[in-house]
């Protein structure tokens, strides 16, 4: 995306996978909050803590046990007046077994299923097919009014914000 702003993965791995020289010269703001990748690739580094809501405190973000989680936080403390969601669906398939690191029927991410060497079985609750304790954290998020949020990820599970067609914005 030649107009991104701000790229963000929280781990090393992630750098690893897309690093290239094309990346590296992207103009966009780089960020993670792992120390080593930060070191490796010359990233901008954020502390992260398990906290609810969005941090207010500009050396840390909460990371929600999730990277989208985690980029809402940090752009909203980067000075974004408006957050616009897309890709934030938070379904699995209704099949999905973390501890087994069954993927289930469906792929688990809005934009496809992560490549084989950045395959991750969080701990998380899926009911039904939603990740019922990340669509909490943003409820939490919400709940907190500090800055716009807009979801525009059709059939998302995420109901704490207004939806809107990534077209009518």
């Amino acid at each position: 995306m030649p107009d991104l702003a701000v790229l963000y993965g929280c781990n090393e791995q992630f750098w690893s996978h897309y690093w290239s020289p094309e990346l590296e010269r992207h103009p966009a703001s780089k960020w993670t909050t792992n120390r080593a990748a930060a070191e490796r690739y010359g990233l901008n580094w954020i502390a992260e803590k398990d906290a609810p809501g969005l941090s207010a405190n500009r050396n840390v973000i909460h990371h929600g046990h999730g990277s989208g989680y985690s980029l809402v936080n940090l752009v909203y403390l980067l000075g974004a007046e408006r957050i616009v969601l897309l890709g934030y669906d938070l379904k699995y398939a209704a099949d999905y077994d973390g501890r087994a690191q069954a993927i289930g029927s469906t792929e688990r991410h809005y934009f496809g299923e992560y490549p084989a060497d950045l395959q991750h079985w969080p701990s998380v609750q899926v009911k039904a097919g939603v990740h019922v304790e990340l669509v909490g954290k943003y409820r939490e998020v919400a709940a907190q009014g500090l800055v716009e949020i807009v979801n525009c990820t059709p059939g998302s599970a995420i109901d704490c914000f207004p939806m809107k067609d990534i077209n009518a914005l």
